[in-house]
């Protein structure tokens, strides 16, 4: 991965600072070294290379990513419309195996089936591209217009993918965003 310097690294700091700090004393930086610091993915933690800093007179350090923002790859949530939202539950994880086309994602539901009042089946289907897979969590439930207790449990359901997920995301459907993974044997 292409990084960029302790010079760059720390600009980019003093550009995301908010606030007024206007009764602080400045900090005086002593030192940068190149180490790693784990940061969270969309496949989970990684470890990533880190530019960290000594600050004169105190034991605290100050971490930041070394890692060049070209050759990260963010995903942008379409913008929210609560008068036309998406349709589907937002799904909260996933897992699979390295070989699957079987993903299993797990969201908040109804706490019973369908069968019973208030209870509510799912199923799932998935809108698949070269890069990310977006995850439908359609809703079955046992009555439409049912007065119902605003108790959530936590549901699954098992879609089939048209390939293995690979090097693929996983995004939620009603904003777009990546979800937690977990990819086993």
């Amino acid at each position: 991965m292409p990084l960029i310097s302790a010079d760059r690294a720390l600009a980019q700091l003093r550009a995301e600072g908010t606030g007024d700090c206007s009764g602080c004393a400045p900090l005086k930086l002593t030192g940068a070294r190149l180490t790693t610091m784990t940061v969270p993915t969309s496949r989970g933690p990684a470890t990533a290379p880190a530019w960290e800093y000594t600050l004169d007179g105190t034991a605290v350090r100050l971490a930041r990513v070394a890692v060049d923002p070209s050759a990260i790859v963010r995903v942008t949530p379409p913008p929210w419309d609560a008068d036309h939202p998406h349709e589907g539950l937002a799904i909260e994880s996933a897992t699979t195996t390295t070989a699957s086309s079987e993903l299993t994602v797990t969201f908040t539901g109804a706490p019973g089936p369908s069968s019973k009042p208030c209870g509510a089946d799912y199923s799932a289907e998935a809108v698949e591209s070269d890069l990310a897979v977006v995850v439908i969590v359609i809703e079955y439930r046992h009555a439409k217009d049912e007065a119902c207790p605003a108790i959530g449990a936590q549901r699954s359901a098992t879609l089939e993918l048209s390939r293995p997920l690979g090097e693929r995301a996983v995004l939620e459907v009603t904003q777009g965003l990546p979800v937690e993974l977990t990819i086993t044997g």
